[in-house]
This record gives structure tokens, C-alpha cells and sequence, in this order.
């Protein structure tokens, strides 16, 4: 993983809205709030864009900052100033999004497990993670390291994206569940139902008590427990 997002950074230059491009995994990588989308297109209607904070672009693929594209292009505005960065490849790009967006906001669950299952999906590098325990262990620091959260929050929205229904990821997305419990929930089906294992002894026990109960009346049974107690202690 390449933590340098600064190596390469073209001066910052004012584009034509039209010239950019909006593509997945960075596109609905973090859904647009229309609240804070509202509140942008007001401003930039009476101050314009505020070069203090441009998009930034990989190829003219925006990395960061789709909100500020779309507020520009409600607001009427034909450019836009934007930063072109260099990035090794599609991961290192996407590790930059996540980061910028972790630093500007704190970010949801729903967010959260969008990122792990769209960060995951761009790991190819070496053998599957299920292949082998510790590359499985050092994927999960590496994107805990990205969200700035622990290696275990990592592995437990894993299993989610892997694992939860639909119904328990919208309780997520909702508030209504947290992560430990939405992974509990995820994680339940798949655990092993422990089997109670026939007991031979047990069986032929309950079969002479029913035998007793059926040929012997209560004085009898009482004799004959005592009749057993005295015969165990004398062997």
C-alpha cells in the first residue's frame, strides 16, 4: 500500500465541468448528504467556488469531491478548479477518497461497511485472504489503518458485508443495530449446532425405571432403593 498521496500533485487549474468523470468505486462511495449538498449550492450561487478546497482528479476521474461537482453544476457554474494527483493504481486512489472523506466527517456504519466491502474487492495482490490467516490478518490492518479503526471493527464488517441479510444490514444503515450486534446477528447461522449424543446408559436406565414403575408400587420401590444402597456399599 502507497501512503503518499503527495508524490506527484499537478498545480491546480480550473476545468471545465463537462471534462470530468464520475465512475465507481469512488462515485457512490460515500452517498451525497442533500442537506450539506443544499447548503453548498446556496454558497456557490452567491460566492462562486471556493478555490481554497478544489477537486481532486485522477485522469479526470474525480477521487474526492463529487459533491462540490454536483453543487457546481446546479449552481450553474461552466468550470471548476480542481487538483490532478498521481496515484499507482485504482487502490492507492481509493485509499485517498476514504481518507480524505475520514478527516472531513466521522463516518456511519452503513459508510463504514461500504468502504470495507469496496476496499476488499480492490485487493488482488498475493493469494486470497481466505487462503492463508495472515494475509487475511494484515488485509484487515491495512484497512483498518485507511478507516482509523481497529483490525477487529475491520474483520467483523467483513463478515457483515459477507454474511448479514438484507434485513440486518438496513438495521445497520438505520442506527438500529450496532456493528457487534449486527455481526452477532450475521454470525449466528453459521454457527454449529451443538448435539446432544445418545447416551446408552441413559436409555437403559429410563427403560428399567418405566419397567419398576409398571410392576412395582411405591412401599416396593422404596425397598428395592434401599435394597441397592446397601448392595453398592458392600462392593
Amino acid at each position: 500500500m502507497n501512503n503518499n498521496f503527495d508524490a506527484i500533485e499537478l498545480p491546480r487549474v480550473q476545468v471545465p465541468v463537462w471534462s470530468l468523470k464520475t465512475v465507481e468505486p469512488f462515485k457512490n462511495l460515500f452517498p451525497i448528504r442533500e442537506n450539506v449538498l443544499s447548503e453548498i449550492i446556496d454558497d456557490m450561487s452567491v460566492n462562486g467556488f471556493d478555490a481554497g478546497h478544489p477537486i481532486v482528479v485522477w485522469n479526470m476521474t474525480v477521487v474526492d469531491g463529487h459533491t462540490r461537482l454536483k453543487a457546481a453544476i446546479a449552481a450553474g457554474l461552466e468550470t471548476v478548479p480542481v487538483v490532478c494527483r498521481h496515484f499507482s493504481d485504482g487502490e492507492d486512489a481509493l485509499d485517498y477518497a476514504i481518507r480524505s472523506q475520514r478527516n472531513r466527517r466521522n463516518l456511519t456504519d452503513a459508510e463504514l461497511l461500504r468502504c470495507v466491502e469496496t476496499m476488499y474487492q480492490k485487493k488482488k495482490r498475493g493469494p486470497r485472504i481466505e487462503s492463508c490467516q495472515c494475509q487475511a490478518g494484515r488485509a484487515s490492518r491495512d484497512v483498518a489503518v485507511v478507516l482509523g479503526i481497529s483490525s477487529r471493527q475491520v474483520e467483523k464488517l467483513r463478515a457483515i458485508g459477507k454474511f448479514a441479510s438484507d434485513e440486518v444490514k438496513e438495521a445497520l444503515a438505520s442506527g438500529k443495530y450496532t456493528v457487534s450486534r449486527a455481526y452477532e446477528e450475521s454470525m449466528r447461522p453459521r454457527r454449529p449446532v451443538e448435539k446432544n449424543e445418545p447416551d446408552p446408559d441413559a436409555e437403559a436406565v429410563h427403560s428399567v425405571m418405566a419397567e419398576i414403575h409398571a410392576r412395582m408400587n411405591t412401599v416396593q420401590i422404596r425397598k428395592l432403593v434401599k435394597a441397592l444402597q446397601l448392595e453398592l456399599a458392600t462392593n
